[in-house]
């Protein structure tokens, strides 16, 4: 069997953060994985060469965890699990979706008592996008992690947030304004943040794991920012109102362009792009599809390939976060 490839006690469990609560902080054992971060079903814990996978399950029936500890597996599966698997990106199959801030969207709370708000539930899952916020500033528990992913990029909506990036010098604060491109399996943590901290996530594919890294301590040592992860680079790009491309296009070798626009006289066009995707940052506005819809702060949409749109009715303070997938072989 492979390194990546062990053997791990599956455990269903109603309540997922309270058994991992009880084998973590009171057992001893690591967190390595969790799937996805924002609403995880899936975490995989060891303690030394006992692997155990934690499954979110509705129906039970749930096993005595003392008697797990005790080495007793009566009733529950072992299954050989894969701790480095290939990233299966869904095909491209942009729908038409709008999310507006008073849809009363759930807050979850998901990794690290980060609480997420979905925006996109109909893109074939290849992307997925979520509001993400910390209504308590100061430190965080988080840990060096990464993303098994082939795209994921945060921008800072409000607030700042201290973090650190392998191979990428010392800590630093990104502010509201800010973008950064996450390039794949890049080890990071967030440090710290102000009270009320709002980022914008898009990832794709939309489920993919999240890994502690248990050895490797940031900041490194040496830095090395032309350095390649997963073929990309990785960008931090800091807020300018007169620059408004972040510069992902030639990072991630043409397949996805992020940017602002501040389109005041309206926008009439017909997308190409096989994934694109806007988030009102400020102001108002009224977008014409299969419809007419009013849109202002914290609302989005995504527009489907060669769907025709326009937007009128721009107030003066009107700001769009773009992202876009400019091809659509991967």
């Amino acid at each position: 069997m492979s390194q990546s490839k062990v053997k791990a006690i599956i455990v269903p469990c109603k309540k997922i953060q309270k058994v991992l609560g009880y084998f973590t902080e009171e057992n001893g054992y690591q967190l390595d994985r969790i799937y996805p971060a924002d609403d995880p079903s899936i975490i995989d814990i060891s303690k030394g060469e006992k692997h155990i996978r934690l499954k979110r399950s509705e129906k039970g029936p749930f096993p005595n965890l003392e008697l797990i500890l005790n080495g007793h597996f009566d009733g529950l599966y072992i299954e050989t699990i894969d701790l480095n698997p290939p990233v299966d990106v869904p095909e491209a199959n942009s729908s038409f979706e709008i999310t507006k801030m008073t849809d009363e969207s759930p807050w979850i709370v998901g990794r690290v008592g980060m609480e997420y708000r979905n925006l996109m539930d109909h893109q074939n899952e290849r992307f997925g996008a979520s509001h993400i916020r910390i209504t308590e500033g100061g430190e965080l528990s988080d840990y060096v992690h990464y993303h098994q992913l082939r795209f994921q990029m945060i921008y800072c909506y409000k607030g700042w947030v201290k973090l650190v990036y392998e191979d990428q010098g010392a800590p630093f604060i990104m502010k509201a304004g800010d973008c950064v491109l996450q390039a794949p399996e890049i080890r990071h943590r967030v440090l710290e943040c102000e009270k009320g901290l709002e980022v914008i996530e898009v990832n794709s594919p939309a489920r993919h794991m999240t890994a502690r890294d248990h050895e490797l301590k940031l900041p490194t040592e040496s830095s090395d920012p032309d350095r390649l992860f997963g073929g990309q680079r990785y960008i931090h790009y800091r807020g300018n109102y007169n620059h408004d491309d972040f510069g992902f296009f030639d990072a991630t070798n043409g397949v996805m362009a992020v940017g602002t626009l501040y389109p005041k006289e309206g926008i009439h066009m017909k997308n190409e792009y096989p994934f694109l995707f806007h988030f009102i940052l400020t102001g108002k506005c009224e977008l014409e599809f299969e419809g007419i819809q009013p849109l202002s702060t914290g609302d989005c949409y995504v527009i489907p390939k060669n769907g025709e749109f326009s937007l009128s009715h721009c107030s003066e303070d009107l700001k769009i976060l773009e992202v876009r997938e400019e091809v659509d072989h991967l």
